[in-house]
């Protein structure tokens, strides 16, 4: 009986061997992978061997994002039998920096982040010196910074501290540009100044802008004078120039390529999509409005609530009404100023003449209405913006193609340009080409402004 019960048992454990032996398997050649970021994911390469299973037979689910750190699953599966692998992507490159140098004074203490910039890395990042340094003498030292990662990655570099023995140098002032406007212009003389001190984080600055005179045409100087805690001062001038309200508010040559975007003679049944484009490229315009549809005048508030700055075009857009007379003009005016005011609860100043400033079409019904046109305008308080390119849509193109080919003709090599398309019910190809030509004004290095009281003026030379 015992044996018959031993061979019953050898029989049963060497049927379970060879089903066990039988059984698909896949062998990995590590029990978890590690990938670095943006790595290829190659799940057949991770197997190292298979026993009784057809490779084109596996279903592969690869749950890998390899553009995320984390940690991630491979799934294969062979009919009923499934195996899984773990797969972590990694942060394996050691960050990427940059180094200053600084100046402190004697026994002074610096961290080793004001010594470091731009560091570039997938992870977060700690700043450290390789060692400590005490700063005792006057000299120049040669310090080690070290940059590493939360995945343990490090990269070191060097810099130097300079020790003064005393603060001898003053605070520097950047950011004083000459500035030219209009008599009666309003001005901010600290936009954009940047004051700075090698060890005083808060120099005192004092403007003097006793000489200038916003009311009155002229040359002026401005003074800037800092001062730090250690007593070191400097003064630093800047120029002002005071222009006639009839003058033009020329754009500044600082190297900045900036675009005025402009759209005439709407709201219409296109200003929801241009707007919805506008708003994908983040991008702020100007709209001069006009009174021709009024189903769309609550484009206009939609408009100024987004960010977007509304100008006047007059109401009916008629040419031989508005430039028969002054009286016609400005009654005409002071309709769509009536309407931009109940949609945003404000009077506009900036205006737009239909033709420009420049137009001979108004010769046509009044002689030198121009003229006194463009001074009666600035009298009541406004003030008119012409252009310098456009795509032509009011110029009779009507395609796509055809007004993407205009407008790159006419951007040019212009450091400054204020853009004019047509925002009318009928230039439905306008809001078709306009993605286009921003990406064009974006890929040359434009960045955009909407209009206000210091934008560029860009008036043209008055025929009539």
């Amino acid at each position: 009986m015992k044996k018959v019960f031993f061979y019953t048992f050898v029989f049963c454990l060497i049927v379970l061997i060879v089903y066990l032996f039988l059984q698909p398997r896949i062998t990995f050649v590590d029990k978890e992978i590690h990938l670095a970021l943006y790595q290829e994911v190659e799940p057949l390469q991770y197997i190292e061997k298979l026993s009784h299973i057809e490779e084109d037979e596996i279903k592969i689910d690869n749950q890998v994002d390899n553009s995320q750190l984390g940690q991630y699953k491979i799934v294969y599966s062979y009919h009923q039998k499934v195996f899984t692998l773990i797969v972590y992507v990694d942060d394996m490159l050691p960050p990427q920096f940059e180094t200053q140098n600084k100046t402190i004074l004697k026994d002074e203490t610096i961290s080793a982040k004001e010594l470091v910039k731009n560091i570039r890395d997938d992870s977060k990042t700690e700043v450290y010196f390789q060692q400590n340094y005490t700063f005792h003498e006057v000299k120049t030292y040669k310090v080690v910074v070290v940059v590493e990662d939360s995945y343990g990655n490090k990269s070191e570099k060097s810099a130097y501290v300079q020790v003064q023995a005393k603060d001898e140098q003053p605070p520097v002032v950047s950011g004083l540009t000459p500035i030219t406007l209009l008599i009666g212009d309003e001005i901010d003389l600290k936009k954009d100044v940047i004051v700075k001190d090698d060890h005083d984080d808060s120099p005192v600055l004092t403007i003097d802008d006793s000489k200038l005179n916003i009311r009155k045409i002229g040359e002026y100087e401005v003074y800037y004078h800092v001062k730090d805690q250690s007593g070191n001062e400097d003064t630093f001038i800047r120029k002002i120039e005071v222009l006639s309200q009839y003058d033009n508010r020329e754009a500044l040559s600082d190297g900045k390529k900036t675009c005025y975007l402009t759209f005439d003679d709407g709201p219409s049944s296109n200003t929801k999509e241009i707007l919805e484009i506008l708003d994908q490229y983040h991008i702020k315009a100007t709209f001069f409005v006009t009174g021709t549809s009024p189903k769309d005048f609550h484009y206009i508030k939609e408009a100024y609530q987004k960010g977007h700055t509304i100008g006047l075009h007059t109401y009916s857009h008629d040419y031989e009404y508005i430039y028969s007379s002054l009286k016609n003009y400005i009654s005409d005016l002071n309709k769509i100023k009536d309407v931009v005011y109940q949609q945003i609860g404000m009077n506009v100043n900036f205006i737009r003449f239909p033709g420009g400033s420049s137009n001979l079409v108004s010769k046509k019904y009044n002689d030198g209405i121009m003229t006194r046109l463009t001074k009666k305008v600035i009298d009541l308080g406004y003030q008119y913006y012409d252009w310098t390119s456009i795509n032509g849509d009011g110029e009779g193109i009507k395609t796509v193609d055809g007004l993407k080919k205009k407008a790159i003709e006419e951007i040019g090599n212009r450091e400054d340009i204020m853009f004019l398309m047509h925002d009318s019910g009928t230039q439905e190809n306008t809001v078709k080409a306009l993605p286009d030509i921003l990406d064009y004004l974006i890929e040359q290095g434009y960045v955009f402004q909407v209009l206000d009281e210091t934008s560029p003026t860009f008036h043209h030379h008055v025929q009539n």
